[in-house]
């Protein structure tokens, strides 16, 4: 992904929650940054979990496939 596209998801995502997600700013001596704001880190709080409660509920019928496969070495 691009440096580009990767900010203007970024900034989507500033302006679809109700709190900014990415706190940025500008360069100058100290150069620019960001960092994620309390919004930010609940978010990639509660992806995790989403994540971690789908691979859980989910866990059988993936071994399920993954049984169906060719075996290997």
């Amino acid at each position: 992904m691009s440096y580009r596209r990767a900010w203007l998801l970024v900034d989507e995502l500033n302006t679809v929650f109700q709190q900014p997600v990415v706190a940025k700013w500008m360069g100058g001596r100290s150069r620019g940054g960001a960092t994620l704001t309390p919004t930010g880190e609940k978010l990639v709080e509660s992806y995790d979990a989403v994540v971690a409660r789908s691979d859980g509920a989910n866990r059988a019928l993936l071994d399920e496939i993954s049984n169906m496969t060719v075996p290997r070495p």
